[in-house]
């Protein structure tokens, strides 16, 4: 029997070194460096989800449970832990591995070599960083490395509403400001988190909170969602079996989301969405979504206004886009005037479903000032489309009456991006005022090959597209 509870007396001390991720080659360390040899500390994963049988992991010698969770109705092999400064040597063995199976620990583009013996492939890493073995014949292993958490929370604190390790039912989970949220390593809490009109919230820990029994397709209901907030940070925690989008942040302000672990394979289960937010920072978080792994739109002016995005940055994104959906998406409602001063960087994506990299502004939002720098597609879209950039009416427009109108799609600078295979890059625009325009191509390389000109299809309503 579940206990529904707010507050568990448990504390948990950890220990204190943040790190962070430099970029593609980091982690990428054949041989130990002078760093030295990072504390672990075993994270016991889901308290209710067997131990998984295809794998067994252990790291700098401390063993790290392996759980099969099911997500959406499907089981997937989780290893999680948290690591200090300094190398972690990570050993996984899979029983049984064929000789000729050859183990890859992906991102690929991290560059992390491995070593083989019988049964068990090892590899060392230097920064904290979610990755994915792949092995043929043999289930995928996810394993979320975060970083060390620098400030738990005490569990007497009345400010906090602590979780500690267990299964708890807390139901719909209301923040107030100034309120903390702590999922400690090893809870499964049951519910979901929504913060209206708050400020200074905090959710963090490493706990999962799994959102199955208290979200809805019907309802629309996220496991997280902040509306009219400001100054809310959500940390390292996972999120599990939403039935709707995963987590939603909409006219909100100061957001800094960071170390997640997103799990969710069903449609609509986009992952990190946006709608009229400004000043938001989104950092090295894992997406798995079964529809858009970032959503970032502006619907429903009639209902919300149309508060301007601006302001929202991410980097270092590893996405497992299934199902339906896009890894990345601006669009396809776009009911404001404003969508500017947007970057993503060091995006990794594992699976892509429709499209690797969509904008469609299907209302009359100006989307312009966004960057996209370091992208990098690791598996061919099943579209087989690689970019696509368009202005249209589409069946998400607005169907409220408020407005019928289109917008813009004007510079946009999409840099440093890979595609294993050569799928299509697309340009679209709706009419002579609502088109694509400036658009720039750097370093842009398609199936191992420099992408030209006159292999991006435009119509007569795209113009200032320049590849170098």
């Amino acid at each position: 029997m579940r206990l529904r509870t707010l507050t568990i007396a448990t504390a948990v001390a950890l220990s204190l070194t943040t790190i962070g991720v430099a970029g593609p080659p980091a982690l990428a360390t054949g041989t130990a460096v002078a760093a030295g040899t990072a504390s672990i500390r075993a994270n016991p994963g889901n308290p209710t989800s067997p131990t998984a049988t295809a794998h067994t992991v252990s790291v700098n010698g401390t063993a790290v449970p392996v759980k099969a969770e099911s997500v959406s109705g499907t089981s997937h092999d989780v290893a999680m832990f948290a690591k200090g400064t300094g190398t972690a040597t990570i050993s996984v063995t899979m029983p049984g591995l064929a000789a000729s199976a050859t183990p890859v620990v992906t991102p690929r583009t991290l560059r992390i070599a491995t070593t083989r013996a019988g049964d068990t492939v090892t590899f060392t890493i230097r920064d904290a960083h979610p990755l994915v073995i792949e092995t043929p014949g043999v289930r995928a292993l996810f394993l979320f490395v975060t970083p060390s958490e620098t400030a738990v929370p005490s569990a007497s604190d009345p400010d906090v509403l602590y979780f500690g390790p267990g299964e708890h039912d807390a139901g719909v989970i209301r923040p107030e400001s100034g309120q903390t949220v702590y999922l400690a390593p090893g809870a499964l809490v049951h519910g979901r988190i929504d913060g209206d009109g708050v400020t200074g919230v905090h959710v963090l820990g490493r706990g999962i909170l799994d959102a199955g029994s208290d979200t809805s397709r019907t309802d629309k209901t996220m496991a997280i969602r902040f509306h009219d907030s400001s100054d809310i940070t959500v940390s390292g925690i996972g999120v599990r079996n939403a039935q709707w989008w995963q987590t939603l942040y909409i006219r909100s302000s100061g957001i800094h989301v960071s170390w997640l672990n997103l799990m969710g394979t069903l449609i609509n289960n986009d992952g990190i969405d946006t709608d009229g937010v400004q000043d938001m920072t989104v950092e090295h978080n894992f997406v798995m979504s079964g529809d858009d792994g970032f959503g970032w739109h502006a619907l429903d002016a009639a209902t919300n206004g149309e508060p301007e995005t601006r302001g929202l940055h991410a980097t270092d994104t590893t996405f497992w886009n299934v199902t339906g959906g896009n890894p990345v998406r601006f669009g396809s409602s776009m009911e404001t005037e404003v969508f500017t001063d947007v970057s993503i960087t060091q995006s990794y994506v594992l699976r892509a479903k429709e499209v690797a990299l969509k904008f469609d502004v299907q209302d009359w939002a100006t989307v312009s000032d966004v960057t996209v720098d370091g992208f990098y597609v690791e598996s061919q879209p099943v579209g087989g489309q690689a970019i696509v950039l368009q202005v249209l009416k589409g069946p998400y427009s607005n169907d409220t009456g408020y407005r019928d109108e289109r917008g813009r799609i004007t510079g946009i600078t999409i840099r440093d991006f890979t595609d294993v295979t050569a799928d299509r890059v697309t340009l679209s625009g709706w009419d002579a005022t609502h088109g694509v325009s400036d658009v720039a191509f750097e370093d842009v390389v398609l199936g191992g090959a420099a992408l030209t000109a006159a292999q991006v299809r435009t119509n007569q309503f795209v113009s200032g597209v320049t590849v170098s």
